[in-house]
């Protein structure tokens, strides 16, 4: 069976993650396509690059399917941020939804995505029937685990993975490390560059020595910045699933997080919740760093929940969903 697949998607993010491990472990081939895989023009040039091609299926691990359908294929929603966010909803976007992705599902064999929240969102919002949208996950190797360097810091630190677009909530966590006693014992460590906002927002809390942005930080690194956490933060509004916190949970790494959209269903009873619309129960949440008990307790359930997600098992869903569906 020759399964052809979009290769542009691979990348340093969540889609660029599920792209390279599914593909790899499938063993599908590249389609080579030019340009940005979002552009307008995309599906035409996706069904051009198809056209005469002996191939049995075509793959997206993003949101981007052909024009039309050229030949049997899928694509991959991760979540319907763009359209659920209104600061990042736009008119162009909202088009490409309703022009391209919404035909797209119609036309395609099969359609994944990787929380069953995301599953539910996209079979409400386009009218799928629920057997053509299947929740295959995401998983996290064999990197991420107890073992192994610990990222080096001047002091005990608290670690935030992702970007720091507004959804994500970060200026709101800065606000309560400001106001938790957390902010005595621990320095936050961010991934990345501080944007505007959040780097006024450390200025105005006057936290300039005790929240530090990373830049980026190779792949390979990541396991030791884990691991060297006292523990992960995700303040995040939305999230379709949010790999940071599986990888910190095979790291041995606390979860302290949001409870909204996907991320009670990846973590289930492995994280301490709090609600990111209200700084109390934020700081309170940080609060509680330094309960050891609770830390022992977090860490030994995030242990076992990140057993359950394995790029194997995600590629052989995605693979299983393909030949059942060509």
């Amino acid at each position: 069976m020759t399964v052809l697949f979009d290769d542009r998607w691979i990348g340093m993010h969540g889609i660029g993650r599920f792209a390279a491990e599914v593909s790899s472990r499938c063993g599908f081939e590249p389609l080579a396509v030019s340009g940005k895989p979002l552009s307008l023009l995309d599906p035409l040039r996706i069904r051009h690059a198809l056209s005469g091609r002996k191939v049995d299926h075509y793959f997206s691990p993003g949101y981007n399917p052909p024009l039309g359908k050229p030949c049997s294929f899928s694509f991959t929603i991760h979540d319907l941020m763009l359209l659920d966010l209104p600061q990042l909803r736009s008119a162009a976007k909202t088009g490409y939804f309703e022009w391209i992705v919404k035909p797209g599902i119609k036309n395609a064999a099969v359609v994944f995505t990787v929380s069953e929240y995301s599953r539910q969102r996209i079979i409400d919002w386009s009218g799928a029937p629920s057997d053509k949208i299947v929740c295959v996950g995401n998983g996290v190797d064999s990197h991420y685990c107890p073992d192994g360097a610990r990222w080096n810091h001047v002091r005990p630190y608290l670690l935030y993975v992702g970007n720091q677009r507004s959804h994500k909530n970060v200026e709101a966590l800065i606000d309560a490390f400001a106001a938790s006693t957390a902010r005595k014992d621990f320095d936050l460590l961010l991934s990345g560059t501080l944007s505007d906002s959040v780097a006024e927002r450390v200025r105005s809390n006057q936290l300039s020595q005790h929240v530090h942005g990373l830049g980026m930080v190779p792949e390979e690194r990541l396991p030791s910045l884990y691991r060297g956490a006292h523990a992960l933060v995700m303040p995040s509004k939305y999230e379709g699933f949010g790999l940071p916190l599986v990888e910190a949970m095979a790291c041995g790494t606390p979860v302290f997080a949001s409870n909204r959209t996907a991320i009670p269903e990846v973590c289930t009873e492995a994280a301490f919740y709090f609600d990111p619309e209200h700084l109390d129960s934020m700081v309170g949440a940080l609060d509680r760093l330094n309960d050891e008990a609770l830390l022992v307790q977090l860490k030994a359930a995030g242990l076992e929940r990140a057993a359950d997600f394995r790029w194997d098992d995600v590629a052989q869903r995605v693979k299983s969903a393909i030949e059942a569906r060509r």
